[in-house]
């Protein structure tokens, strides 16, 4: 063989490892996807997310990398992929905070139907109706009569404006007819460490971050806004039972999202892979043994849920007055 042969084998060889590189690293990035988040990383929603995210790498799916962006009430996560290329490596968890109500805020700089494509709803938040265990009423009935009876009416904390707590106080006041002061405050925490001490009479909180002053005995479930009773408090009824149906947490939704223009053969495969992740028994069983319902929609039912919140919830916001 001559030089020159052996260098063109080399050649050709070089040419060859670099097609088989460049072929690798275009599967590699396909076989990868940043799901984006709009709160810090270790919150309740981040680990319903990262659970499900485990279960779709378990399965044989691509790698996922979670993303948190927090700041903007979520407007920056959801912008970030609204802008971002269709091509279903880049999807946001979206939810009831930022499909419905930073729109009917007008805080948001985007169109959660046109700029958007469903995917599937991935879970929810059950919350209880609490009270302080000081607090006279033991029923929700009881807690509407007191309202009514007591001057100035009753209070309620939230974990901020436009939270689910929030929204939750505004219909129950809407339903029952009860006096009751809605108290923002900036976050969980701060807002029981008031009602525990009794500085506001009531508030909508999930049980399980509550769960030591349930059992301490520092608060009362009085309802549930779950569909059916919970394991957590037995003998607290749901809000339809109370007679207050509306009064529900199905709002508190969490799901996938697209950038609008994916291609639907790119959905429809996303779907299937997180929508079987997502009502596998092990992860909603992992997922409820910390207060979160995992379960999955179709594209279309998500949508329809948003169009329906939106319905229910844009003229409470706007009548409430509350800005972020």
């Amino acid at each position: 063989m001559t030089v020159r042969a052996v260098r063109q084998g080399c050649a050709l060889l070089a040419f060859a490892a670099a097609l088989t590189i460049g072929a690798a690293s275009v599967a590699s990035a396909q076989s990868q996807i940043t799901v984006v988040v709009a709160v810090a990383a270790g919150g309740s929603s981040d680990i319903g997310l990262r659970t499900i995210a485990a279960k779709v790498e378990q399965m044989g799916g691509p790698r996922i990398i979670v993303e948190a962006r927090p700041g903007g009430g979520g407007v920056t996560a959801t912008l970030g992929v609204k802008d971002a290329a269709p091509d279903g490596r880049t999807l946001l968890l979206g939810s009831y905070a930022t499909f419905v109500v930073n729109p009917a805020m007008g805080s948001a700089q985007y169109d959660p139907i046109a700029d958007f494509q469903p995917i599937t709803t991935l879970f929810s938040f059950p919350v209880m109706m609490a009270v302080p265990a000081a607090l006279e009423a033991k029923s929700v009935s009881e807690f509407i009569a007191l309202a009514k009876r007591k001057s100035g009416g009753l209070s309620y904390a939230s974990q901020g404006v436009g939270t689910a707590g929030h929204l939750l106080g505004e219909l129950f006041a809407k339903s029952s007819g009860a006096p009751i002061v809605h108290v923002p405050y900036r976050g969980a925490a701060p807002a029981v460490i008031d009602l525990v001490a009794g500085r506001v009479d009531m508030m909508f909180v999930g049980v399980l971050p509550s769960k030591q002053h349930l059992e301490s005995g520092a608060l009362r479930a009085l309802a549930v806004t779950s569909k059916t009773r919970m394991q957590e408090v037995p003998d607290a009824q749901t809000m339809a039972e109370a007679g207050h149906p509306d009064v529900d947490s199905e709002f508190v939704w969490f799901g996938l999202m697209a950038p609008a223009k994916t291609p639907e053969s790119v959905l429809k495969n996303l779907h299937d892979l997180f929508a079987k992740a997502a009502t596998s028994p092990d992860v909603q069983a992992k997922l409820a043994s910390q207060g979160i319902s995992a379960g999955a929609s179709t594209p279309a039912e998500l949508a329809a849920r948003i169009k329906a919140d939106t319905a229910k919830f844009a003229p409470l916001i706007k009548a409430s007055g509350v800005k972020k």
